[in-house]
């Protein structure tokens, strides 16, 4: 299945087979700096029985930031005041982080993972944590990339964190920050997303396969550290 995915700007030049969903009472914006860095940690950590590194966070979240979308309420509830006393600190609900790799990029150390009421996060296949050293040098590799020509290379994008809060589950906000995020993959020119997930995770093959239009490629057996099975899916998009 091939998608294109466009913002619903009320012209019809531009038709898809979805438009990117709005949720009442909660706005969808773009990581910025440090200050959300907790945010996310907090998100992605609540299903973990082994938090990440604040490095692999870090990895993501430097070389990608415009690929980190997270959802916030509207109103003031949950919000927290700075010490000024005088702005509010609105807590995210849901967060989505993704990368995008140069080729198929199937040597990953992050996959996503739900549990069984439907929470879909991250865990690690194995490959070594991410500290200010492995940061440098994959940055410093990303930016003579981007100096070569790219104009025959092909760029695949790669979901790599899902969360939402309990509270805020089955609403539509996980579906909502993953539109967004692949429409922002497609804008970068990704030609395919992927993603592995859990066989037996029944939330997030409906989420990625009937409502998104992914496919599954493989089974990778005994994929998680738990030795649990694991479907590849990739989402093929239009040019």
């Amino acid at each position: 299945m091939t998608v294109a995915i466009t913002q619903d700007d009320g012209d019809d030049n531009g038709r898809s087979e979805f438009t990117l969903p709005s949720i009442e009472g909660v706005e969808f914006v773009n990581y910025v700096n440090e200050e959300q860095l907790d945010d996310v940690m907090r998100l992605v950590g609540q299903d973990l029985s082994e938090p990440y590194s604040i490095f692999t966070y870090r990895y993501f979240l430097h070389r990608w930031p415009q690929l980190c979308i997270l959802a916030v309420p509207t109103d003031d509830k949950g919000s927290d005041e700075t010490n000024e006393g005088t702005r509010k600190h609105r807590r995210p609900i849901g967060c989505v982080v993704c990368k995008i790799d140069i080729g198929d990029g199937e040597d990953d150390g992050i996959v996503n993972v739900t549990t069984s009421d439907g929470a879909i996060n991250a865990t690690e296949t194995g490959q070594p944590e991410m500290n200010n050293s492995n940061i440098n040098e994959m940055q410093n590799k990303n930016n003579e990339t981007q100096g070569n020509n790219n104009n025959n290379k092909v760029y695949t994008g790669y979901i790599g964190m899902l969360a939402v809060e309990q509270t805020h589950r089955r609403s539509g906000v996980g579906t909502a920050l993953v539109q967004r995020a692949i429409h922002r993959m497609q804008q970068m020119k990704c030609q395919s997303i992927r993603l592995e997930t859990e066989v037996t995770n029944k939330a997030a093959m409906t989420l990625y396969e009937d409502r998104l239009g992914f496919v599954r490629e493989e089974i990778l057996k005994k994929y998680y550290l738990n030795w649990g099975d694991a479907y590849r899916l990739r989402l093929w998009l239009a040019d």
